[in-house]
């Protein structure tokens, strides 16, 4: 967040100044991802019905699309810079939802009772988690060759010494006003390409209006309140804070330590606030960049204490910042690594399910030991620390769940014995016809046994050579996944869950392509009895729209499978449609299955780059991370727009109205509205075709799956019954 009532102050003083936007002319400008991205999500604004689909903001791509077109055409060559780690905090993190969940229950209660308006008033706040958009995002610019990097810490910190390098490496700076605490002359703050204009913000005007030091004006604004530090609790009142009440408090005791100092023994001041100060101030004058040379080194370094790990943690090797500048590994891990805490808060649902809550403590945490041990194989013994989570659920006083290293299902040791096959990778995927390995590919390398014990490295042998292109990378990566995922054994043959995935796709391989991450999900899902007819524990439907058992239980498991895959939108309208607060909580489930896959996948790459498993020097790593699997999480939509459709054709059958197919999706069209429907690229009818697709891979995965017996009997009948109640009613 910005500092406290800084912009404010600013605007209320007169101190932004607005510029035609021509004066930025050719010049290559420094942008804060995050800050940017902030706004890129306020202008996806209009997708209030976000919250009660979950996934993504579908307008994402065409306004972050249309924003580049903007500085394309004003000449600005931008540079964007994400945030990478998080500073050390040193006390558990405080994990309490109650006022989000209060907030969507009442959204819920809304919509329930008809009154959409009261609903959409309640999300109008953003749901959105940033760091679930970003991989999107990378893939966004890097299609559209836009420069971005992630800095090793803070953005800021990084555009400042991009600024202030000889080289000129950028001119300007787009960012917060909180940028103004480090050593600049001026911040741009927005950018109209409309008006074709910017707003910027002069440091020495505002010091001068203040009439304070640069030194005083950083423990202004560490005191009003920031991202890393809160307002000092004595003036933090809601509705009572005003800016000119730290400016007084500074002006008299002349610095923030001072300051601090003489309120030690107020009952409103933690204990540690003097420490969180001291510290907060230390990290925003010596916080680590990345250097042009690719060192990381604190800013100001000549001045930087030795004791700068008390608010960055123990030093990553180099390499590894490196790896985070590219893309490819995100900050979670590495941040719960560093801190020592994962914190687990309330889905978009409540997270009212025991299901959901059994899948976070058991499963989930057995992904997450698999990450961290991925994480610290090759790194000193100093990270080999232990790791708590804490849920939103058990409050801040229930013990902590520590996340032991013997609970991941699949080693770290059990996937280092590979070794190229007896098959070229880049002869098979012209074979193939397909771009770039996938989940299936790599499956088909090892079907046959022997071409299987071909890739398995005897102990005794010696180590065998680096891969040396992407496509060999990239299979290498995704058959050590699907072996830490139990879809390839040991021996590097398919288990069942592998064979399934082979299976599902024999009778429709032009859909290959397209549903390998949704399929490896339903099967994750499927292994931990979560994709199922049954109804969870907490079920939002307080009365059945069918009466019939048999196909309520079909239309919930449909609905569910078919929600795994996106909706494909125009990302120039948003859903206005029909919710599912039932699928909602389904989707939860998907979703963070979702998220500690890809960390999980994540920390793999880095751990095969950090053991020379690769060819660095032959490596396009911004390539590398934009293809890593599940970087996208799909919303209710798909879900809906079956379950609408096969709800409609029943309930028509069941009071003597029958209708056709193309019927029952013309009166789905009138219940979806035209909004609804001019969000979507395609029509309700090809939509619906597409989920049963999808429907039918997943009933061929879960048939081989219970032919080899690998599910018990019952989970796989619930798949054949459905699917042969849905056979006549499939488009």
């Amino acid at each position: 967040m910005p500092v406290r009532h800084l912009d404010f102050y600013t605007s209320q003083k007169n101190l932004i100044s607005i510029q035609p936007l021509s004066i930025l002319k050719d010049i290559r400008l420094g942008i804060d991802g995050n800050v940017w991205l902030k706004k890129i999500v306020s202008m996806a604004a209009s997708e209030q019905y976000l919250a009660g689909i979950g996934g993504t903001p579908s307008c994402m791509r065409k306004v972050i699309e249309k924003e580049l077109e903007g500085f394309k055409a004003a000449s600005i060559h931008p540079l964007f810079v994400f945030s990478g780690l998080a500073l050390i905090r040193k006390d558990k993190p405080y994990v309490n939802d109650d006022a989000k969940i209060a907030k969507r229950n009442a959204a819920w209660d809304a919509v329930n009772s008809g009154k959409m308006e009261l609903a959409l008033s309640s999300w109008s706040t953003s749901y959105v988690h940033l760091p679930d958009l970003i991989h999107l995002v990378f893939r966004i610019l890097k299609e559209n060759n836009i420069d971005y990097i992630r800095a090793p810490y803070g953005a800021g910190a990084q555009l400042v010494y991009l600024e202030r390098n000889p080289k000129q490496i950028i001119h300007a700076v787009f960012a917060g006003s909180e940028l103004l605490m480090f050593d600049v002359d001026r911040v741009i703050t927005s950018i109209d390409f409309v008006k074709q204009t910017f707003s910027v913000i002069s440091k020495k005007a505002v010091l001068q209006d203040l009439m304070l030091s640069d030194d005083q004006f950083l423990d202004l604004c560490i005191l009003a309140g920031f991202d890393h530090c809160p307002t000092f609790p004595p003036l933090s009142a809601e509705g009572a804070f005003a800016f000119k009440s730290i400016h007084e408090l500074l002006q008299q005791h002349r610095t923030g330590f001072n300051a601090v100092k003489a309120y030690a023994d107020s009952p409103q001041v933690k204990s540690n606030y003097v420490d969180l100060f001291c510290r907060t101030r230390c990290a925003m004058r010596h916080q680590p960049i990345l250097t042009d040379e690719g060192h990381i080194e604190p800013m100001n370094v000549a001045q930087a204490p030795s004791d700068i790990h008390e608010f960055i943690g123990y030093r990553l090797p180099e390499e590894v910042y490196y790896y985070i500048s590219r893309g490819i590994i995100t900050e979670a891990t590495l941040n719960t690594m560093l801190c020592g805490y994962s914190a687990e808060f309330s889905p978009l649902c409540n997270g009212e399910t025991m299901e959901y809550r059994t899948f976070l403590t058991t499963d989930i945490m057995k992904m997450k030991a698999q990450t961290l041990a991925l994480m610290k194989a090759q790194l000193h013994s100093a990270y080999d620390r232990k790791i708590s989570i804490v849920y939103w659920f058990e409050g801040n006083s229930a013990p902590e769940h520590v996340i032991k290293a013997d609970s991941a299902p699949v080693s770290v040791e059990a996937i280092s014995h590979w070794k190229s096959g007896k098959q070229s990778v880049e002869k098979e995927l012209k074979k193939t016809g397909i771009a770039s390995p996938d989940f299936s590919f790599c499956l088909r390398l090892v079907a046959n046994a022997s071409d299987a014990s071909a890739t398995v490295l005897a102990d005794s042998a010696e180590k065998p050579a680096a891969l040396s292109t992407l496509a060999d990378v990239q299979t290498r990566h995704l058959s050590k996944l699907l072996q830490l995922r139990s879809f390839i054994t040991s021996s590097h043959a398919p288990s069942p869950y592998g064979k399934a995935v082979l299976d599902a796709f024999k009778g429709q391989p032009s859909a290959s392509t397209e549903f390998q991450d949704p399929l490896v999900i339903a099967l994750e899902l499927v292994r931990a009895s979560l994709l199922t007819s049954r109804p969870y524990s907490h079920n939002y439907t307080k009365k059945q729209v069918l009466s019939d058992e048999v196909a309520t239980k079909a239309v919930r498991l449909i609905a569910r499978t078919t929600s795994l895959i996106s909706a494909r939108f125009t990302g120039v309208k948003s859903w206005a449609g029909p919710l599912s607060r039932d699928l909602l909580a389904f989707n939860s489930i998907n979703k963070v299955l979702t998220r500690n896959l890809r960390h999980l996948g994540e920390a793999l790459l880095l751990e095969m780059l950090l053991v020379n498993e690769c060819q660095k020097e032959a490596l396009d790593f911004t390539e590398l991370a934009t293809h890593l699997p599940f970087a996208h999480e799909p919303s209710t939509v798909q879900g809906i727009l079956v379950k609408e459709y096969l709800e409609t054709l029943t309930l028509n059958a069941a009071n003597n109205n029958t209708l056709n197919k193309d019927q029952a999706v013309q009166q789905v069209e009138e219940h979806i509205g035209a909004t609804s429907l001019s969000s979507l690229t395609h029509s309700v009818k090809e939509e619906l075709q597409r989920g049963f697709v999808f429907w039918s891979i997943v009933c061929e995965a879960v048939k081989s799956l219970g032919a080899s017996n690998a599910i018990s009997k019952e989970a796989a009948q619930e798949f054949v019954e459905a699917n042969n109640w849905v056979k006549s009613r499939k488009i």
